[in-house]
């Protein structure tokens, strides 16, 4: 709730700097304003009108048609990031923000490179290469891998498996207790990595739950925010709300430029640091060690080989089971799994990511840096297009329908990626999604753009005509 707040707090500010400072050109209109109903009727009538006349700016429309497509699989490939790499990968979670947040800085600088290409070999070159660059990115994406594990090595010498804390349940023995103590990836829980009822982990919760630590699947657990609580946190956000943006619009007002954009900045990281800093005092830590014996270590042990169609790992370190580690057959880490495309991301890890010792959540940075290359420069590159091909006398209008069309890109790409992901797996779906990005890329190579240029020229030409008389 803090990060979606402090976001819109972000945008706001901005937001408002640029309604604030950006010159618009004055573009005649003889429309009156009559209310927020008949505003509201004429909007949605414009929508539907150009819609109409776009079939009388053909280049246009072949644009529109060619970022329908592509914009659409840029679109799945980013919404699909995040299951891709929790299902194929056993990406961290927290790994998406640090993907986001590297996005992000590439793309600052890179649509600006970007920028400066389209002035020298034009805007629909550049727009072209950020596509192909993007399809680029989804067969790299196809070809990632986590490491093979390896539960002998241990370059220390302190007794631990280099390996131990990526399998997904290690058990450490306490020569204290005698016990073995459980800890899991991410530390999730038992809970949150086997579900209760699914049936693809049947067979593990078959051979191994009754010998683990007793599950906890109740909605209801201790030391967890009640419903007080949570009406509090949400009050305090909107207080913070509303205090920043009260603190943002006064510095907007005392017009200080840069000074004022600099102000802002830090003062939405004092507000971040701030709920960061109250929401890690409010975290309650379970400090609960769960353990198993040593006969249930053992019985654990046993069923290894009873137990082999399941997606997790599990490893023992010390005591009279150390060094007694399973791997199940859908573990991310068994690259081939009867997919058509598994040669890919085993020859990949094979040949790079193994040999260099590239982890899986480095490989999730790389895939953030080339998406920040592209992605940032595709959008801004084919807005740039859009608005050479457009009359700027209906500038509003037909941004609104681009606007439109970009909320409706999310169809043709999500459907195939669904397909794919169910007749084969999520590697080739998201190579398939190649296919609707190469579609639009070259559906882009066939605009005219000086054509929509002059087309758009007399459309001008002929509403300045219009209203002068």
């Amino acid at each position: 709730a803090v990060i979606f707040a402090t976001t819109a707090l972000w945008w706001w500010g901005f937001g408002m700097m640029m309604f604030k400072w950006t010159p618009e050109p004055e573009i005649p209109s003889n429309m009156e304003w009559k209310g927020i109903t008949n505003a509201t009727k004429v909007a949605y009538s414009q929508v539907f009108n150009t819609f109409k006349e776009v079939k009388k700016f053909k280049v246009l429309a072949l644009f529109l048609v060619a970022y329908l497509l592509f914009y659409d699989g840029v679109n799945t490939i980013a919404s699909m990031a995040s299951a891709f790499g929790e299902s194929v990968l056993r990406i961290d979670q927290s790994m998406n923000v640090l993907l986001l947040l590297t996005i992000n800085i590439v793309a600052v600088p890179m649509t600006i490179v970007f920028g400066k290409l389209a002035d020298i070999k034009g805007t629909k070159f550049a727009l072209m290469l950020a596509l192909i660059i993007y399809c680029f990115v989804a067969i790299a994406a196809a070809g990632f891998a986590p490491l093979e594990l390896d539960p002998n090595t241990d370059s220390d010498g302190d007794g631990v498996p280099d390996d131990a804390n990526r399998y997904d349940f290690t058990f450490t023995y306490n020569e204290t207790t005698e016990l073995y103590e459980m800890e899991t990836l991410y530390n999730r829980g038992y809970e949150n990595w086997v579900g209760e009822t699914a049936s693809g982990d049947a067979e593990f919760r078959n051979n191994f739950q009754e010998y683990f630590p007793a599950p906890d699947y109740s909605v209801e657990t201790s030391n967890e925010s009640s419903i007080g609580k949570g009406l509090l946190v949400c009050l305090f956000i909107l207080v913070m709300v509303a205090l920043l943006g009260a603190g943002m619009m006064f510095i907007q007002k005392q017009e200080l430029g840069w000074m004022g954009v600099l102000a802002i900045v830090v003062l939405v990281g004092v507000g971040i640091f701030g709920a960061s800093f109250l929401a890690g005092q409010a975290t309650q830590s379970d400090n609960e060690v769960k353990t198993i014996t040593k006969d249930n270590a053992a019985s654990i042990v046993t069923n290894f080989d009873n137990a082999t169609d399941h997606r997790f790992s599990i490893i023992f370190v010390g005591g009279p089971q150390s060094g007694d580690a399973e791997v199940g057959e859908r573990h991310p880490t068994q690259v081939d799994q009867g997919g058509p495309i598994d040669w890919w991301p085993k020859t990949v890890r094979e040949y790079v990511w193994a040999p260099f010792g590239i982890s899986v959540s480095m490989q999730w940075i790389i895939l953030g840096m080339f998406v920040g290359i592209a992605m940032g420069s595709a959008g801004a590159q084919a807005r740039s297009m859009f608005t050479k091909l457009i009359p700027e006398t209906r500038t509003s209008e037909f941004f609104g329908f681009f606007g439109f069309l970009g909320k409706s890109a999310a169809m043709i790409g999500t459907f195939l990626y669904g397909i794919a992901s169910s007749v084969f797996d999520s590697r080739v779906a998201i190579l398939s999604i190649t296919l609707v990005i190469l579609a639009g890329t070259f559906l882009t190579s066939r605009v005219d753009l000086e054509e929509g240029i002059r087309v758009a020229e007399e459309e001008d030409a002929r509403n300045r005509g219009q209203t002068s008389e």
